[in-house]
C-alpha cells in the first residue's frame, strides 16, 4: 500500500470514528416507562345542564338544576351556574323557587350556597320576593340565610331592606336583622329585628323599634 493510500485510510477511519461519537453523543435520551398507576385521573368533572333530586318515599323534596356543575370527586364539593332550586311543600300545594348567578353545593352535608342575583320567591300564588347578594340554603329543612342588600316586597306593595334575613320555609316566616326598614302605604318602620309570618302582610319590630305614620314621600329613608 502507497504512502498516499496509508494517509486516505487513516483519514476514513478518523472520521468513522468521530461519526460515531456524535451520533453517540446527540442520540436522544431514553424516555423513562411510564406507569399506569403513576397517573392522576382529572378530580374535576364537567357537565352540561344537570339536576340532583332528593325524593322521600318517593315524593319528590327538593331539586337542584344548573346550566353548567363542576363537581370535585375528592372534596364532592359541585360549583354551579344559573342554579335553580325548588322546594315542595306537597301538603301545601306551594313551591318555593331559589335561584342564583352562581353556587355551589356540598354533596356530604347537603347544603347549598348561592351568590349573584339571589331571589327566593312562591312560584304558586307569587305573593312575595327576597332578593339578596348571597346565601346558604339547607334544602331538607327549607332554611335559607341571605346576605348584603337583602330586598323584599311582596304583592300589596310594601318592602323591606335589611344586612340579613332568615327564612324559615316550613314555618312560612322571615327574620330580618341589621339595619331594618319597612315601607308599607303610609307606614315607614325602622329597628334592628323585623320579623313576619304571613306573606310579609303583617310584620313586627323589636330593638331601636321606630315607626312613622302618615309619610308620603316615598323616598323616605329607602
Amino acid at each position: 500500500m502507497s504512502t498516499r493510500e496509508k494517509i486516505f485510510a487513516a483519514i476514513v477511519t478518523v472520521f468513522f470514528v468521530c461519526l460515531i461519537v456524535w451520533a453517540v453523543r446527540t442520540a436522544p435520551p431514553t424516555p423513562p416507562t411510564i406507569d399506569k398507576d403513576d397517573i392522576d385521573p382529572p378530580t374535576v368533572l364537567e357537565y352540561e345542564g344537570n339536576t340532583i333530586v332528593e325524593e322521600v318515599d318517593g315524593v319528590v323534596v327538593w331539586e337542584l338544576s344548573c346550566s353548567k356543575m363542576r363537581i370535585d370527586s375528592v372534596t364532592q364539593l359541585a360549583e354551579l351556574d344559573n342554579v335553580v332550586a325548588k322546594f315542595y311543600q306537597h301538603e301545601k300545594d306551594k313551591v318555593w323557587q331559589l335561584t342564583a348567578d352562581k353556587g355551589a353545593y356540598d354533596q356530604n352535608g347537603k347544603m347549598i350556597y348561592v351568590q349573584g342575583n339571589v331571589i327566593v320567591k312562591e312560584d304558586t300564588d307569587k305573593q312575595w320576593q327576597l332578593t339578596s347578594d348571597s346565601g346558604v340554603c339547607d334544602p331538607n329543612s327549607k332554611l335559607i340565610h341571605t346576605e348584603g342588600n337583602v330586598v323584599v316586597t311582596n304583592n300589596e306593595g310594601a318592602k323591606l331592606t335589611s344586612q340579613k334575613l332568615d327564612w324559615f320555609g316550613e314555618q312560612e316566616m322571615l327574620v330580618a336583622t341589621g339595619e331594618v326598614k319597612i315601607r308599607k302605604d303610609d307606614v315607614r318602620a325602622f329597628g334592628d329585628l323585623a320579623y313576619s309570618n304571613n306573606g310579609f302582610k303583617h310584620f313586627g319590630l323589636m330593638g331601636n323599634a321606630k315607626l312613622q305614620k302618615g309619610v308620603t314621600d316615598d323616598s323616605t329613608d329607602f
